[in-house]
């Protein structure tokens, strides 16, 4: 069969027809994928995001402006000198006095379980300090970090300041809330007291008066650092080394 000249053409004129068809197809199609409005659409949420963050920014930012103005520098000061425990005190609270018992000598009970030992002063005080006392005195002694208490022979030491017998414990705070801490079923006087017959006398004040601590206060190995997330502690096993 004979190709005529125009059919040629013709056919040429198709495919090349067909291959714009392909490329404009592919074209568009690759348009299409690289809008814009893609990236504005991303934009949007971004910016949306970044308003909401600064809103939020805004407000901390308005709630510290009034908390600075709300900070009472001077009350601050006065409570932590109050804690330090340097500085004499007054308010209501608890005067308790413990002593032997009075069945020493008519009993065939051990001796020593009939006296006061540093053990029932350092029980009694924690009592008290867990039930909310905010200063608490032993025969005159401030009892603050650092000053224990301890016994050489029969002599009780507190720091390093030796107390006898009556022990007079004063501790301010809610008279009543201490009171009830320490009678309680199982509380101090039902555990440290009545099996040993020690004798003790609880009486609420309106007005005690609270010693300053009078020692030496030395911090060898602390040091005041800025503040930084506390390390949590090693799996059991690991960090040991015997």
């Amino acid at each position: 069969m004979r190709v005529r000249s125009w059919q040629v053409g013709i056919g040429l004129a198709s495919m090349l027809l067909g291959m714009l068809l392909v490329f404009q197809l592919r074209a568009e199609t690759n348009i299409r994928l690289n809008l814009p409005y893609r990236n504005i659409n991303q934009l949007a949420s971004y910016i949306h995001r970044l308003e909401t963050d600064k809103k939020r920014l805004e407000e901390e930012i308005r709630s510290f402006r009034r908390q600075l103005r709300e900070y009472d520098y001077d009350q601050e000061l006065q409570d932590l000198r109050m804690a330090s425990g340097i500085y004499p005190l007054r308010g209501p609270g608890l005067e308790i006095v413990l002593t032997d018992s009075a069945k020493q000598g008519r009993t065939f009970m051990d001796p020593n379980l009939l006296l006061v030992h540093y053990d029932h002063l350092e029980l009694l005080v924690n009592e008290l300090w867990v039930a909310g006392a905010e200063a608490v005195s032993v025969n005159g002694e401030r009892v603050v970090t650092g000053a224990g208490f301890t016994c050489a022979g029969s002599i009780i030491l507190v720091g390093n300041k030796k107390v006898a017998p009556p022990y007079v414990v004063r501790a301010i705070g809610d008279a009543k809330t201490l009171k009830a801490a320490l009678t309680m079923p199982g509380g101090f006087v039902e555990r440290q007291i009545y099996p040993f017959e020690l004798e003790i006398t609880i009486t609420e004040k309106d007005n005690l008066y609270i010693v300053p601590y009078r020692g030496s206060v030395v911090f060898e190995y602390a040091k005041v650092v800025e503040e930084e997330e506390e390390e949590e502690p090693a799996p059991e096993g690991e960090g040991e080394d015997w």
